[in-house]
């Protein structure tokens, strides 16, 4: 492990519908940080008990979850931590999701806690595959992240959950500024404009991926295709520190608040 490396950043994606790609999405930007920005990743995969994360990176099966590690948090420590992680890629590490129940949500915090911390002392960047639900221990995570990536498609299916996930995430005390919602899919039929989502949301979209067959596949050196820009864009994102970004006024912050939380545009 480097000396005196920086704490890393948790992003939390999670998706307001099942199928939006939230767990692709997860691999492809792991991917990216890893290998362009030579950052050591970690992938959590807190689907559970379906997750895919690393049968997307791996063909062999884990040794460990991350149900095992939280079952007994007292013996959670870096080495057992490392014993745990599939490491498909240089700089990748991926803790595959618990393959049985986790355990009372009273029991896991404790559990939660110990593990994202000992993450973030040892990877620059941890990506959390969260799944859908809003359980209190997912709320608990998601507080603990630097930034969350709510991810949806522009169908007329999803734009409702979407509204109601980004306001569930304002009722629990998640910041407007740890928001980065990404609309995934574009180009796909029966779609709403993406300028239309806005105004329905109340909140920008600067990341908008575009639909395409080969966006599983790892990106080519030199990027030519709009998906591709697309998701090296939003890596790009992620992965500046955040003294890069310009820092919003009190009362710039308060408006836009306002805006996402009681925009009434109906679709």
């Amino acid at each position: 492990m480097r000396p005196a490396a920086p704490q890393g950043r948790i992003f939390a994606l999670l998706g307001c519908k099942g199928g939006v790609g939230t767990t692709q999405l997860t691999v492809q930007l792991g991917r990216l940080l890893a290998y362009r920005w030579q950052l050591d990743v970690l992938i959590v995969d807190w689907v559970h008990p379906f997750g895919d994360a690393a049968l997307l990176l791996s063909g062999e099966d884990p040794v460990s979850h991350l149900g095992d590690l939280l079952r007994e948090p007292e013996r959670l420590d870096a080495t057992l931590l490392d014993a745990a992680l599939m490491r498909p890629l240089p700089h990748l590490a991926v803790l595959a999701a618990a393959e049985t129940p986790l355990r009372a949500p009273v029991q896991q915090a404790a559990a939660v806690q110990r593990l994202l911390a000992l993450a973030r002392s040892r990877f620059d960047c941890v990506l959390c595959d969260c799944g859908r639900q809003l359980d209190p221990v997912r709320l608990m995570r998601l507080h603990e992240s630097d930034r969350l990536l709510p991810v949806f498609q522009p169908t007329l299916s999803t734009i409702r959950d979407a509204r109601r996930l980004l306001v569930a995430l304002l009722d629990s005390g998640v910041l407007p500024e740890q928001v980065l919602p990404v609309l995934n899919r574009m180009g796909r039929h029966q779609q709403v404009p993406a300028e239309l989502l806005e105004q329905v949301l109340g909140t920008r979209l600067p990341h908008r991926l575009p639909e395409h067959p080969g966006f599983s596949l790892p990106l080519p050196e030199r990027p030519s295709q709009p998906w591709q820009r697309s998701l090296l864009a939003l890596a790009a994102a992620l992965a500046r520190r955040p003294e890069q970004h310009a820092a919003r006024s009190g009362l710039l912050q308060r408006w836009w608040r306002k805006q996402w939380r009681w925009n009434p545009t109906p679709l």
